[in-house]
């Protein structure tokens, strides 16, 4: 009896579990998307999506390539997460003067609680620390060369909507390029010096 109850409870717990897909988009990094956890309401509405991450300079606005997220929507009765298999990489970089001043700015967030990791491209080793607001001043004083800023909101309020968010922004530092925002390019391979 116990073995027919273990197997029961087994085949309901896997019952609610959602079936996993590969995010469109992941290419870097073979992101894995989860269903959404909760139940969706009658009406057929979406869960809402986390703040956008973008980083503002001179040379324009960034969108951050989106990481894993959690977002609870009691207006819209839904909550939903996305984890990926491995940490996303930057879609884009924006091209920065050593010294210059740029908003790392979480889009329609009420409130952000969390770090931004700075490191060169591809490496592990954290070379700056830059608490996040909703809008974040940072003075890039960073040698030349290739950065990702690496972003963690561990808690989030965007209206009555909160939750969870991360994503990764590039940063070239570069005294004479052209100021732009370009594509990031294959992922890079870790070069200090």
């Amino acid at each position: 009896m116990r073995a027919v109850l273990l197997t029961l409870a087994v085949l309901f717990l896997a019952a609610g579990c959602g079936e996993a897909e590969t995010e469109p988009g992941g290419a870097m990094t073979g992101a894995v998307e989860q269903e959404p956890t909760g139940s969706l309401p009658q009406d057929g509405a979406e869960p809402r999506k986390p703040p956008a991450l973008e980083l503002v300079s001179d040379a324009g606005r960034q969108r951050a390539a989106q990481g894993s997220y959690c977002v609870t929507d009691p207006d819209v009765g839904v909550g939903q997460c996305v984890d990926y298999a491995a940490p996303v990489g930057p879609e884009q970089v924006s091209v920065v003067r050593p010294g210059e001043v740029v908003t790392i700015v979480f889009a329609g967030a009420d409130a952000v609680g969390g770090t931004a990791s700075v490191r060169r491209l591809g490496c592990d080793e954290e070379l700056v620390s830059i608490p996040l607001e909703p809008e974040t001043r940072w003075e890039v004083e960073l040698a030349p060369g290739a950065y990702e800023v690496a972003a963690l909101a561990v808690t989030f309020e965007a209206g009555r909507a909160s939750g969870d968010t991360s994503g990764s922004l590039g940063v070239v530092v570069d005294a004479a390029a052209p100021l732009e925002v370009r594509p990031a390019g294959p992922s890079a391979t870790c070069q200090t010096g």
